[in-house]
C-alpha cells in the first residue's frame, strides 16, 4: 500500500524514514522541493518507505548540469529521489516502490527518470529488475556518498512488462487486493 504525503503529519512520517534510512547509509538528509510528489510506503498498515517524483523541469540546478546535456528531443523526463525503506522493510518494500515507479512512469507517460543512484542500488536495477540504467558520468560524492549519475529507462520497461524478466512486477491496483 502507498498514499501521497498531503499533510503535515505525512510528511513528518516521511522525513523520519527517510532520515533513519539515510543517517544509516551515511547520506546528508535532503527536503521534498516545490512541485514534488513525495510518497510513504506501508507494511500491515506500517510506514516503512518512502519515494520522490520531481517532473525534471523543475529540478535543482545540480541535477539540470548533471543531466542536461543527455536529455534528447522525444523524452519525458521525471526526477526519482527520496528511495528509503527501513531496516525491518528490506526486502519486502523494495520491489513494491519499483513496480510504483514504472506504473508511475505509464500512468504519466514519462520515458526516463534520472536520479543520484547508490551503486547497489544502480545494480539492482539492471541486474534484479532488468530496467536498463545507464552511468552518464563518472560517480560523484553526493550527500555524503558515492552516488551513480543513473539514467532508467522506463519506458523500454513498461512497454516489455509482459516478458519473463519483468514477472516481479505487480501493478499497484492488485495490492490493494492483498497481494502484498
Amino acid at each position: 500500500m502507498y498514499s501521497k504525503v498531503s499533510t503535515q503529519q505525512e510528511l513528518e512520517i516521511f522525513y523520519d524514514i527517510k532520515r533513519t534510512s539515510w543517517n544509516e547509509k551515511g547520506f546528508e538528509m535532503e527536503y521534498v522541493e516545490a512541485n514534488s510528489e513525495p510518497y510513504i510506503f506501508y507494511i500491515d498498515g506500517n510506514p516503512g518507505g518512502t519515494f520522490q517524483f520531481t517532473p525534471y523541469n523543475y529540478s535543482r540546478p545540480f541535477m539540470r548540469n548533471m543531466f542536461d546535456e543527455f536529455i534528447k528531443e522525444g523524452m519525458k523526463i521525471v526526477e526519482v529521489d527520496s528511495f528509503a525503506v527501513l531496516p525491518d522493510y528490506r526486502g519486502r518494500l523494495g520491489r513494491e516502490i519499483v513496480s510504483f515507479m514504472i506504473d508511475y512512469a505509464n500512468t504519466n507517460q514519462y520515458t526516463h527518470a534520472v536520479g543520484m543512484a547508490d551503486p547497489s542500488i544502480f545494480r539492482s536495477f539492471n541486474n534484479t529488475y532488468h530496467i536498463r540504467t545507464t552511468q552518464v558520468k563518472e560517480k560523484v560524492w553526493f550527500k555524503g556518498a558515492e552516488a551513480i549519475p543513473a539514467l532508467f529507462h522506463l519506458k523500454e520497461a513498461y512497454e516489455r512488462l509482459q516478458e519473463n524478466q519483468y514477472d516481479w512486477y505487480i501493478p499497484p491496483e492488485k495490492w490493494k487486493a492483498g497481494v502484498f
